[in-house]
């Protein structure tokens, strides 16, 4: 056992935030309520919680699925009825008329991960106007008035952890790249800041190229990389902030042979990832614990039609796994697993 996992012994799962893991120690952080945010907060919806929907960002999508089995569990242990629904792409046109069809279903909370943090502010307000108590997992939006919850991993500390990672496999220099989606969603933003400011802060002889962005594509972030390789050929360390780039950038690395020379570092422990990671693709995953907050997720919807006060802002685990570590029971729950 790590240190790391010494000191978090005894801790409950929501009591653990970034994780200290394998030979490249990094650091464990404290949990809580966002310090920018209001310690609690109750819901507009006082009736007795008998119904829960889950709106995730994209079907077939194992982070979404994790998030899924831990609301289903928790929502049959609680005796509440649940569904689970989410839109095809990774889009807010997309996911506006999934969000439509739950609220016509008159739930009393509705768990979202919002696929844009400005435009699902209106659809999400026509929910909380037809008295649903939302919760959001995940994602963000930017405005944050209509929510009884924000339940998300500090996707900023992710970033940072990301960099701080690379840092280490590419020996403290070199260029490197970060790879997301076009802006928009709350994650992916936060994690290319966490991980170019903690570069540009902490490592004066490593060189953040310009951020790349996929469009949701693993085949589009395989492209970028391989364009970016034929420019830099000294390219150390690429950071795949989720996992569409995550599945991408080891085929852009590879297509440019270059492996041997190139580190990857990726985002969310996804199958492809852990198998990516296991058969030397990828150097190391960054990931969340989805299960965790799904369990919350509907915790807090029952909460709140009790009458109860919840977090307003809630901060799930982190974790930096390894070849090293990935077998340690201690990261299985930042493995991402439907059920």
């Amino acid at each position: 056992m790590s240190k790391p996992f010494a000191l978090l012994r005894g801790a409950t799962r929501t009591q653990r935030t970034v994780i200290a893991v394998g030979a490249l120690g990094l650091i464990v952080t404290a949990t809580g309520c966002s310090s920018s945010s209001p310690a609690a907060a109750s819901g507009s919806s006082k009736a007795e919680v008998k119904s829960v929907a889950f709106v995730g960002g994209v079907k077939d999508s194992p982070f979404y699925s994790a998030i899924d089995c831990g609301a289903k569990t928790e929502a049959k242990k609680l005796g509440v009825k649940y569904t689970y629904a989410a839109p095809n792409t990774f889009d807010p046109a997309a996911q506006q008329p999934v969000l439509s069809s739950v609220i016509a279903q008159q739930p009393q909370a509705i768990l979202i991960a919002p696929t844009d943090k400005t435009a699902m502010f209106q659809p999400m307000h026509q929910a909380k106007a037809a008295g649903s108590n939302l919760i959001t997992v995940d994602t963000k939006l930017s405005d944050a008035s209509d929510l009884s919850s924000q339940i998300n991993s500090d996707n900023v500390a992710g970033g940072a952890l990301g960099a701080d990672t690379l840092a280490k496999l590419i020996g403290g220099k070199g260029k490197v790249v970060a790879l997301s989606e076009p802006p928009g969603t709350s994650t992916d933003d936060e994690r290319v800041k966490g991980f170019v400011d903690r570069m540009k802060s902490k490592y004066p002889d490593i060189k953040v190229l310009a951020t790349q962005y996929a469009d949701h594509s693993a085949q589009t972030a395989a492209a970028k990389v391989s364009s970016v390789l034929a420019a830099n050929p000294d390219l150390k360390g690429v950071f795949a902030v989720d996992n569409f780039t995550g599945d991408g950038a080891p085929i852009g690395v590879r297509n440019a042979n270059a492996r041997s020379k190139v580190k990857i570092v990726a985002f969310d422990a996804q199958p492809s990832q852990v198998q990516a990671l296991r058969g030397g693709d990828i150097d190391a995953i960054i990931s969340q614990d989805p299960y965790d907050m799904g369990v919350l997720g509907v915790q807090y919807a029952v909460a709140l039609g009790k009458g109860e006060t919840v977090a307003k802002s809630k901060i799930t685990g982190l974790a930096a796994i390894t070849k090293e570590n990935i077998d340690d029971a201690k990261v299985a729950p930042y493995i991402y697993k439907s059920c």
